[in-house]
């Protein structure tokens, strides 16, 4: 559900921010992590850091979110983080 919220509002910052950080919360828990990559919430992170590059709430939560889901790397299919390193690096420009 989180994930086609992202998906359904792309253009709102506000939106892709609390995604982000209930992504984040939830990929604490390293059970949730490969159930979050099925359903493309990697991807959906790095969509929202990309398209609101200026909104430092979207850049925040999106880079907390993946460091939670790359904490537990190898529970992720390949390929999984595609992007996102790129997205972080960006981040921090």
């Amino acid at each position: 559900a989180v994930v086609a919220g992202m998906e359904l509002h792309t253009s709102v910052a506000r939106v892709q921010e609390q995604g982000c950080a209930v992504l984040r919360n939830l990929a604490v828990d390293d059970d949730h992590v490969p159930a979050i990559a099925r359903a493309g919430g990697i991807t959906a992170v790095v969509a929202a850091m990309v398209a609101h590059t200026s909104f430092s709430g979207v850049q925040q939560t999106g880079c907390a979110a993946l460091g939670n889901l790359a904490d537990t790397h190898e529970n992720l299919p390949a390929g999984a983080i595609a992007g996102a390193i790129e997205a972080v690096v960006a981040a921090m420009v």
